[in-house]
């Protein structure tokens, strides 16, 4: 089975929750990512409203953090490689009457079609579930075609500690790839160190205008991961991006 595969099956198992169940968990679940997003349009877009605003949201899902900034005005883009994930989401707004544009693909192509460029984008933990250097820089590459001139690339991503544990099924390579066993081992998460991610996004010919190490934060790779001990989980850092 495919990571993709897996995804979809995911939402797929979750087609019969009702809508209003599933709309408080995507909304909570995105609450803390929503609110640095906020904070960060803030300080970096201050002369623009919400109302109207073209935002992009990269590795959607259900699209919690997109239906935050919708319910504000803002001109919202999902972008998934899970149609079941999109379905999901369009049938959420439509409880607000709100009607995102949806884009189905991977984003490690280039030349996905996402039509128009975007004042803030946003990536919903995704950067991490990119494990090779490739994609990973096909990717960033596909947020500068797409990102306006003044606009702003917004993340948080997980990164390495010093002491992190790997419970069992899981295992840590040279590269900083975590893998998950499936019925084969499938590599699942890149956890770089910051410094490391910070010449990434260099390499990448982005302006950092923030870039701060959360070490106090535990950030939960997986489920299996939920019982640890946040000293011992990656950190986090956020950051925000420019051209």
């Amino acid at each position: 089975m495919s990571l993709q595969e897996f995804y979809e099956n995911s939402f797929n198992s979750e087609k019969g929750r009702p809508p209003g169940d599933m709309i408080q968990d995507a909304l909570t679940y995105s609450k803390g990512l929503a609110n640095y997003v906020k904070e960060s349009k803030d300080r970096f877009l201050s002369g623009l409203d919400w109302q109207g605003l073209k935002v992009c949201e990269m590795g959607a899902g259900r699209g919690g953090l997109a239906l935050h900034l919708a319910r504000m005005g803002a001109d919202v883009t999902l972008v998934d490689f899970s149609p079941s994930a999109l379905h999901q989401a369009e049938q959420l707004f439509a409880l607000e009457n709100l009607h995102p544009k949806i884009v189905v693909g991977d984003v490690t192509y280039p030349d996905l079609d996402i039509n128009g460029k975007f004042d803030l984008i946003v990536d919903s933990h995704l950067l991490h579930c990119l494990t090779d250097d490739p994609a990973r820089f096909s990717y960033l590459q596909l947020i500068r075609d797409h990102l306006s001139q003044r606009g702003i690339f917004v993340a948080e991503t997980m990164v390495h500690r010093k002491k992190l544990y790997i419970p069992d099924g899981f295992m840590f390579d040279q590269n900083n790839v975590l893998w998950q066993m499936f019925n084969e081992w499938k590599p699942v998460r890149r956890i770089l160190d910051s410094l490391d991610l910070e010449k990434e996004l260099n390499n990448a010919n982005f302006k950092i205008s923030y870039f701060y190490y959360y070490a106090q934060y535990g950030f939960v790779p997986h489920h299996s991961f939920m019982e640890i001990p946040s000293e011992i989980l990656p950190a986090s850092v956020r950051f925000v991006l420019q051209k």
